[in-house]
C-alpha cells in the first residue's frame, strides 16, 4: 500500500470511530454531544490530511463555469419546491432566532465546509486509487444517515421505509454527486451545493409540506439532473469524443426523467389525476389485483350509475362500481358494488368520501405497491 493511501486511510478511520460512538449513542437523546463528536472528528481527520499533503490551490478551468451553472440549477431546485409547497401547503420553519437556531446553523455551516474539505483532499490525493475516496462516501453517507436517524420514530415498517426514501436515499444521491463535482471539478461546487441545500430551511421561515413520496423523488432526482447537466459540461470542455455516449444520455436519460416526474405528479395526485394501485380481485375481469388505475377527480353531479369511482372507506381507497345515486338535501349518496362480488356493498358512500372517476387500468405495474401495503400490514 503506498504512503499517501495509508494516511488517507488513517484519516478515515478518524472518521470511523465518530460513526461507533454515534451508534453507541444513537437511542440516547445527546445531540449537542453527538454534534460536537462528529465536528472535532472531522477538524482531526482533516488536520491528518493536510499535514500529510498540504492544501493543493484549486485552479480547476470549469469551476467558474460550473459554480454559475449549479447556482442556476439550485435556484430553479428552490423554485420547484416552493411552487410545489404554493399547491401542497407550507409550514413553520424555526419559529424565532434563538441560541439553538446558531448553534444548529454554525454546526452545519463547519460540518459542511469539514466534511467537503476532506472530500477534496482524498479526491485530489488518490487519482490513482479510487478506493479511498469510496470508503470515504461510504462514510459520509453512514454518517449523515445517523445524523438525521431518530430510532424512536422508526419503529414501524412504515416508518423504516419512509425513512429509507426520505432520508437514506436522497443522502446517497446528495453524496454521489459531491463525489463527481468534486473528482471532476473543484471543491467549491460540492460546498456551495450542500449549503444550499442544506441551510435554506434556516433562512426562509416557511418550509413546503411536500409529503414523503414527492420529498423523497425530489431530492434523489434533483442530483441526478445536475450530475447530467454537469456530465455534458465537463464532456464539451474536455474535448472528448463521446457522440454515442452523448446520444445515449438524451435517447434514454430524458425520457426517463419525463416518465420519472409524470409517475411523481400522477402518485402524489397534485393535479387533476392520480394513479393508484388495486389491492382485491373485487373488480375483474375489468381490472385485478396488482393492476394500477388513475381516476380524475370530479364533482359528485357528474359522476353517474355504471361509473366505476374511487373512494375512502376505512383508511383505504376503494375502487367499486356505482349501481345507485341518491340525492338528499345536502348531498349525493352512492351506492357502490365489486363486478366480481355477488353482492352489492352492505355501506353507502357520502360524496365527501369520493375521490374521483376511474379513467383507465394499467396491468401489473400496480404490484410492488400491493406488495409494500401488505408487508406493513403484518406487524
Amino acid at each position: 500500500m503506498k504512503t499517501n493511501t495509508k494516511r488517507i486511510y488513517i484519516s478515515e478511520i478518524v472518521i470511523l470511530l465518530a460513526i461507533f460512538v454515534l451508534l453507541l449513542t444513537i437511542k440516547k437523546p445527546l445531540y449537542a454531544f453527538r454534534n460536537i463528536c462528529v465536528i472535532v472528528s472531522l477538524g482531526l481527520s482533516l488536520f491528518i490530511l493536510i499535514q500529510s499533503f498540504g492544501w493543493k490551490k484549486d485552479n480547476n478551468y470549469l469551476k467558474k463555469y460550473t459554480i454559475r451553472l449549479l447556482l442556476a440549477l439550485l435556484m430553479s431546485y428552490i423554485i420547484l419546491i416552493y411552487g410545489l409547497g404554493i399547491i401542497l401547503g407550507f409550514s413553520k420553519g424555526f419559529k424565532a432566532i434563538d441560541s439553538n437556531f446558531f448553534k444548529s446553523f454554525m454546526a452545519t455551516i463547519i460540518y459542511i465546509l469539514e466534511l467537503e474539505s476532506i472530500r477534496y483532499l482524498v479526491a485530489k490525493n488518490s487519482l490513482g486509487d479510487k478506493k479511498p475516496l469510496i470508503f470515504f462516501t461510504i462514510l459520509s453517507v453512514v454518517l449523515g444517515v445517523l445524523l438525521e436517524i431518530n430510532i424512536s420514530n422508526i419503529l414501524s415498517n412504515e416508518q423504516k421505509f419512509i425513512f429509507l426514501s426520505t432520508i437514506i436515499f436522497p443522502i446517497i444521491a446528495e453524496e454521489l454527486l459531491c463525489d463527481y463535482m468534486t473528482y471532476k471539478v473543484s471543491l467549491i461546487p460540492s460546498i456551495i451545493y450542500k449549503l444550499v441545500i442544506k441551510l435554506y430551511i434556516f433562512i426562509i421561515p416557511i418550509v413546503p409540506q411536500l409529503g414523503d413520496y414527492i420529498y423523497s423523488s425530489v431530492n434523489v432526482l434533483f442530483p441526478y439532473i445536475v450530475y447530467m447537466v454537469l456530465n455534458r459540461v465537463i464532456i464539451k470542455y474536455e474535448k472528448i469524443k463521446t457522440s454515442f455516449k452523448s446520444k445515449n444520455i438524451t435517447a434514454f436519460s430524458v425520457p426517463l426523467l419525463l416518465f420519472f416526474v409524470i409517475l411523481v405528479i400522477l402518485v402524489s395526485g397534485i393535479f387533476k389525476y392520480r394513479l393508484i394501485a388495486v389491492a382485491s380481485n373485487s373488480m375483474k375481469p375489468t381490472y385485478a389485483r396488482g393492476d394500477a388505475v388513475i381516476y380524475e377527480k370530479m364533482d359528485p353531479e357528474n359522476i353517474n350509475v355504471g361509473d366505476i369511482i374511487a373512494f375512502k372507506k376505512g383508511g383505504k381507497i376503494v375502487t367499486h362500481r356505482v349501481v345507485k345515486k341518491t340525492f338528499n338535501s345536502e348531498n349525493y349518496v352512492f351506492y357502490t358494488k365489486g363486478d366480481n362480488n355477488n353482492k352489492q356493498d352492505s355501506f353507502k358512500t357520502d360524496e365527501n368520501l369520493v375521490l374521483g372517476k376511474v379513467q383507465v387500468s394499467f396491468k401489473y405495474i400496480g404490484y410492488p405497491t400491493v406488495i409494500i401495503n401488505e408487508f406493513f400490514g403484518k406487524e
